[in-house]
């Protein structure tokens, strides 16, 4: 997995894909490009579910993601989202997920879960989500 514990593609981030393709998105009319972190993941021995819609708990703002389509099996197969978060406080970081708001709430399209990331306030915190359609 790519962030290490676990890497999801959530229920509402099935339904982006879906809702995205169509001429006219109905319900998803924003990309999931703004990018979270959380605390509490690893430490409750929780790994990231298809259900999810939060993280365990949001810490710091969300980075507004730099998008675009990479390739890693065949051209353009896979989103690519990535963003710089400014720490406040010192942290111990063990989650992230990307959603379709810079507030907290909204859609989570995608979760993950890692093996702890210890920062410091003042640190920048840079993560590049990469979705890849198989």
């Amino acid at each position: 997995m790519p962030f290490g514990v676990g890497t999801v593609l959530t229920n509402k981030g099935k339904s982006f894909l879906a809702d995205r393709l169509r001429t006219t998105p109905g319900t998803y009319t924003v990309s999931p490009k703004w990018i979270a972190i959380g605390v509490g993941a690893t430490g409750a021995a929780r790994t990231a579910a298809a259900a999810d819609v939060a993280l365990s708990t949001e810490v710091e703002t969300r980075a507004v993601g730099t998008e675009s389509t990479v390739t890693i099996t065949i051209t353009g197969d896979t989103y690519q989202t990535t963003g710089v978060i400014n720490i406040n406080a010192t942290r111990v970081v063990d989650e992230s997920g990307i959603f379709d708001q810079l507030a907290v709430g909204g859609n989570m399209a995608a979760s993950a879960t890692f093996n702890v990331v210890n920062l410091l306030n003042g640190d920048t915190y840079t993560l590049t989500w990469k979705v890849q359609v198989t």
